[in-house]
């Protein structure tokens, strides 16, 4: 019985190597996805700041467009202004010219603004582009250390397995029935030492039956509160 016992442990203890092995792979895989996420927010981002440049260019363009027609009105009253023969006339003209004059010189100061935003942006626009370019050769290589890893671990993961092989094929049917049964439903924790009457599973006190049969060590001994396989820790 205590040799059976002790092939339970070690195929338990393989059993949690195998389950941290997998447990790793996952969190390398997960490596590359919150990496992949981080990139794609950093692309749409990028996007965005390149609709952004569009859109402050051709705002930039459309002011553009608007001074020019007013330089054009202004030439055109300036043709006019020598065909008026009356003072009135004249003077009426004059102020829309003033007047026009005044709107280009506002387009202007709003061109020069909306240049040095499109500065702004291009420079964060072209900040992000680099950012990216760096970001996606880290991802390449990122890739290429977790693949390294996983078909490592799968390595490792293959001798464990031939490992349990070599203990599943000594074991009595009925134990190993028993165990896989509670290692799928207690999360791999299916044989537990019973240390100070107390089971290390649910932490539960046996009792004095449960003990006497332990001691015993002619069968399996179950914990009448979470159902695991019991052993005696050695002092």
């Amino acid at each position: 019985m205590i040799e059976s016992i002790e092939v339970l442990k070690k195929l338990q203890s393989l059993k949690n190597k195998i389950n941290e092995s997998e447990r790793y792979k996952e969190c390398r895989k997960q490596d590359v996805q919150k990496k992949k996420d981080q990139i794609e927010a950093k692309r749409i981002l990028s996007g965005e700041k390149h609709k952004e440049k569009i859109s402050v260019q051709k705002e930039i363009d459309r002011k553009e467009l608007d001074l020019k027609t007013d330089e054009g009105e202004i030439s055109k009253f300036n043709v006019k202004l020598n065909t008026i023969k009356t003072n009135k006339e004249y003077t009426a003209l004059c102020s829309e010219i003033g007047s026009k004059k005044a709107d280009m010189s506002i387009l202007e100061d709003g061109i020069l603004n909306t240049m040095s935003r499109l500065e702004i942006v291009n420079k964060e626009y072209s900040e992000l582009t680099e950012n990216l370019k760096h970001e996606e050769e880290s991802l390449k290589e990122l890739i290429k250390s977790v693949d390294a890893d996983v078909r490592e671990t799968d390595i490792e993961i293959e001798k464990v397995q031939n490992d349990q092989k070599k203990y599943i094929d000594v074991l009595d049917e009925d134990f190993l029935y028993h165990y896989s049964r509670l290692s799928n439903i207690k999360g791999g924790k299916a044989v537990v030492a019973v240390m100070g009457n107390v089971c290390g599973g649910c932490f539960m006190n046996i009792t004095a039956q449960t003990l006497n049969l332990l001691m015993g060590g002619k069968e399996l001994v179950f914990c009448q509160s979470c159902s695991r396989i019991l052993y005696l820790e050695e002092k």
